[in-house]
């Protein structure tokens, strides 16, 4: 009865309950054989180990061990050379916007100044760098956090791109 008022107060005041596990009667069981375990033994030393010369050089021979041989690097191929040999190698008719000056990864937002001409909605634009080469459309464009639909030669505009692009890189129309 007293263990029953107990509990209830226990429940009542959010008492955690003792962690000991109730008393169950044991089983006698038959005693097992002790196991014998073995004695580790310890590793013997090796006599007669002769110090290392020099690095490199095998302790049981007076040679000294073979250099494995170098291979020339090949030569490292050309990066882009110019933004524009390589936009009028995708199409000649291309003149170049702008460039990138700010990147933002997580939103997918680059910064263009707008050098020459104007940029529109709509617009197909190629972005050309030592390691990005690919042509959007232009969905979106904000200056100063404003949607706009016309850039002009000396503005900063926000454009969302598909691809990763680094400050830099030329904006071709």
């Amino acid at each position: 009865m007293f263990h029953k008022i107990v509990d209830v107060l226990k429940e009542v005041f959010w008492i955690k309950p003792s962690r000991k596990k109730p008393k169950t009667a044991r089983r006698k069981s038959a005693k097992r054989p002790a196991v014998k375990k073995k004695a580790l033994r310890p590793k013997p030393k090796k006599k007669g180990t002769v110090p290392l010369k020099k690095r490199g050089q095998s302790p049981f021979s007076e040679k000294p061990a073979a250099a494995k041989p170098v291979k020339p690097r090949p030569a490292p191929k050309a990066a882009v050379k110019g933004a524009k040999s390589s936009a009028r190698a995708i199409d000649p008719s291309l003149t170049e916007v702008g460039n990138i000056t700010h990147y933002f990864d997580r939103i997918k937002v680059c910064v263009v100044q707008v050098t020459f001409g104007t940029v529109l909605i709509g617009d197909k634009l190629t972005v050309l760098g030592p390691k990005t080469k690919f042509i959007q459309k232009v969905w979106s464009m904000q200056i100063e956090s404003e949607d706009v639909k016309v850039a002009k030669k000396g503005q900063l505009i926000g454009l969302k791109v598909d691809k990763v692009v680094s400050v830099g890189d030329k904006v071709y129309k």
